[in-house]
C-alpha cells in the first residue's frame, strides 16, 4: 500500500496522469526514429516507462507490462550501441598501404 501511495503522490506532484498503456505506446513508437527516441530519453522517458511498467504490473495488465519491459530492453540496447559506436578502434587495425594487414 505504501508504494501505491508514493506513486499516486508522485503522479500528482509531476502532473503525470498518463495511463501505463499510453506511456508504453509512446516509448514503443519512439523506437521507430532515432531523433524521437533521443527526445524520449532526454525527457526522462526511461524512468517514466519504468513507472508505467510497475503500474501496469500492479493493475494486473501483464500485456502492457511485458511490452514495456521489452521496450525498455530495446532502449537499453540502443543506448549501449550508441555509446560503443564512439569508441575508437575496437580492435580494427588501420594500417598504411605498405604495411601488411595482419600487423
Amino acid at each position: 500500500m505504501t508504494e501505491e501511495i508514493r506513486d499516486a503522490l508522485r503522479s500528482l506532484a509531476t502532473d503525470e496522469s498518463a495511463a501505463p498503456t499510453a506511456t508504453v505506446d509512446e516509448a514503443t513508437e519512439a523506437l521507430e526514429d532515432v531523433r524521437t527516441l533521443a527526445a524520449f530519453v532526454d525527457d526522462d522517458g526511461p524512468e517514466r516507462l519504468r513507472r508505467a511498467v510497475a503500474a501496469a504490473e500492479r493493475d494486473g495488465d501483464t500485456v502492457t507490462a511485458r511490452r514495456g519491459r521489452r521496450t525498455l530492453a530495446a532502449i537499453d540496447r540502443c543506448r549501449t550501441a550508441a555509446a560503443e559506436h564512439f569508441h575508437s578502434g575496437h580492435g580494427t587495425v588501420l594500417s598504411a598501404d605498405d604495411q601488411p594487414p595482419e600487423r
